[in-house]
């Protein structure tokens, strides 16, 4: 079942990704097109923010995938990564067991399509919540090669569906926002 979501989720993704007229990058989708973009490597490494005994770090890597709904082995660069929250004494939620992986391995936490717009230095994407069983969108702030901003996490929005004897959708949000990570 998580792997069916995974693959819904990025398909949505890419999905917007690919209709939304607003991206910074023009996609070539000639068959057989590579789409690199340059203005992702900022955002490349490991950040940490810690707070008191409170820590959020996350590892962002970037990889030229192929855009699965065109078939027409058009490729682009992508953003995923992998996170830890540590809320006091223990770990909360972690995926960095898995970042030695890539993205083709399905073992990510987080993934961002690229940068919106004209601006260059933000980045938005997706955060699997782990102990929250969902993912959240989240807002990211390149301030400078040592500091970016995890600005907001929001719940996507629609219309949450309960199957069979799921639990109820949880809104709440435990991970931090609004903080500043520092490069590692």
């Amino acid at each position: 079942m998580k792997n069916i979501l995974f693959k819904i989720l990025a398909f949505l993704t890419i999905q917007l990704f690919i209709s939304n007229t607003c991206m910074a990058q023009e996609l070539n989708f000639t068959p057989g097109a590579v789409n690199p973009n340059p203005n992702l490597d900022k955002f490349i490494g490991t950040w940490k923010w810690q707070s008191g005994n409170k820590s959020f770090t996350i590892v962002l890597k970037k990889q030229n995938i192929t855009l699965p709904p065109i078939n027409k082995n058009v490729t682009a660069d992508i953003i995923y990564g992998f996170h830890q929250y540590n809320n006091g004494n223990e770990i909360f939620e972690s995926s960095m067991s898995f970042q030695s992986t890539n993205f083709n391995d399905k073992k990510s936490t987080i993934l961002s399509l690229g940068t919106i717009s004209t601006n260059y230095n933000e980045l938005n994407g997706t955060i699997s919540h782990l102990s929250k069983n969902k993912s959240v969108n989240f807002e990211i702030e390149y301030i400078n090669a040592t500091q970016i901003k995890l600005v907001s996490l929001k719940n996507p929005p629609g219309i949450k569906l309960v199957i069979g004897n799921q639990p109820d959708y949880d809104w709440e949000i435990i991970l931090p926002q609004n903080i500043i990570l520092t490069k590692q």
